[in-house]
């Protein structure tokens, strides 16, 4: 429970303080378990409420009042701590299943993301995997230096991942553009995100967080409004392009040169903005999330635009060799308009007719697509032949890794002679002389 955390973190730097070193665990015993009862009854204003399913939260949560509530608490602190735009982040976790190519068969492997508006993003991606070590062959070596790599035993994030990411990543390079300024960090409420010791070291490094309300992140997070849906969709058809091109299963290393290209892709300047922007957040705007919510009176329903087709389509895009998809559909349609309005033919021949556009279209789009099939398995197989088997590494007594130290490591084994084992059964000892 957070609040047992709290006092836990609060004792320990009260000893910390007036000793001038860091107590041992055995110096301080853990705090009861009748305390935390104590402590509600010493402060009757604090209530406690129970967990419900997640789509029902959703719903009960993301009510105006708690929407306004957060941007009311936002804006305080704007006015308060006078944040430049570039003080201000984002951060949250995000899952992606890898392994097998089939659904439901995956292992799973968290990544951690952090922007700005102002700065755009932080570049330092923090992603771990299932295991007990990180080794060295997931890590390709062209891999960013500055990624960090850990390990979990699901995959999933956890308290020391949390700090850990806190400690490396965010207060270090945040540091290098704020300097003296304050900093705002905003986030969700998970359990793994926020402890007793992730709180503390923020308000030691002057770091202002900001939680979101409960089951709103969809609403005003702007990693999740716009960066992680791209993220997630590009992820998707890199698996699928793999499990197209025969690929039963994507090995790690794999998924870390994929995930190169998927990051590239979703964390761009426009959709970092726009998730700013969604949120209501910059600009300062939180009619945008208001009007969104739903059962929203002030929501009124926009008249739908019908599209426009241009009929007058000149044929002669007929004659390039072969026709895109579009150009063909346009043209078939501007026929088969055509065939409609002329009168002198008989209805066998507008019948036929007909079924011979659908059958080009058909057959052109059956080419399209075996097309792209072949070029993405013949990308495919020129990635596998690409990657060489270096030096196999097991990294132990550490708890995080980054790229540079993981390849640092592994050109210190290569170097390393390597001991020749004798062949053959070991000699047997000449049996001495007895004097």
């Amino acid at each position: 429970m957070l609040v047992k955390e709290m006092a836990d973190e609060i004792r320990l730097r009260r000893v910390q303080v007036a000793s001038s070193r860091i107590p041992t665990s055995t110096e301080i015993l853990p705090i009861g378990h009748e305390w935390i009862y104590r402590f509600q009854k010493r402060h009757p204003e604090l209530k406690t409420c129970y967990s419900r399913q997640l789509e029902s939260n959703r719903a009960k949560e993301a009510t105006p009042e708690n929407i306004q509530a957060w941007f009311d608490a936002f804006r305080t602190r704007l006015i308060e701590r006078k944040y430049e735009l570039d003080d201000m982040y984002n951060m949250d976790e995000t899952g992606f299943g890898v392994g097998t190519t089939q659904t439901g068969k995956q292992e799973w492997i968290t990544a951690f993301e952090c922007v700005s508006m102002q700065l755009e993003r932080l570049y330092h991606l923090w992603s771990f995997f299932k295991a007990q070590n990180t080794n060295s062959a997931w890590i390709p070596k062209d891999t960013p230096q500055s990624w960090q790599f850990s390990t979990s035993t699901n995959g999933w994030t956890s308290n020391s991942h949390g700090l850990e990411w806190l400690k490396r990543v965010f207060e270090p390079e945040s540091k290098k553009v704020s300097g003296d300024r304050p900093r705002l960090l905003i986030m969700d409420g998970h359990s793994s995100h926020i402890t007793g010791s992730f709180i503390a070291f923020c308000i030691e490094k002057d770091i202002d967080l900001l939680i979101l309300p409960p089951h709103c992140s969809h609403l005003l997070q702007p990693l999740d409004i716009a960066v992680y849906g791209p993220m997630k969709r590009y992820h998707a058809l890199e698996v699928d392009r793999y499990s197209r091109a025969g690929v039963k299963r994507i090995q790690r290393a794999e998924w870390v040169e994929l995930f190169q290209n998927i990051r590239k892709k979703a964390l761009n300047s426009s959709n970092i903005k726009a998730g700013w922007r969604g949120a209501g957040l910059v600009p300062f705007a939180p009619r945008k999330v208001l009007d969104s919510l739903p059962f929203n009176s002030s929501q009124q329903p926009s008249t739908p635009q019908m599209r426009t087709f241009n009929q007058d389509l000149d044929l002669s895009i007929l004659r390039s060799s072969p026709p895109d998809g579009t150009e063909l559909r346009q043209a078939n349609q501007t026929f088969n308009k055509a065939l409609a309005d002329n009168d002198s033919l008989a209805s066998p021949t507008r019948r036929y007719a007909k079924r011979m556009t659908r059958l080009v279209e058909s057959q052109n789009a059956e080419i399209a697509l075996l097309r792209k099939q072949l070029a993405d398995a013949q990308e495919v197989i020129e990635t596998q032949k690409k990657r060489t088997k270096g030096k196999r590494v097991k990294l132990q007594g550490q708890f995080v890794f980054s790229s540079e130290e993981v390849l640092k490591m592994v050109r210190e084994a290569e170097e390393k002679p390597k001991e020749k084992k004798p062949r053959g059964r070991p000699r047997k000892r000449p049996i001495e002389e007895l004097e």
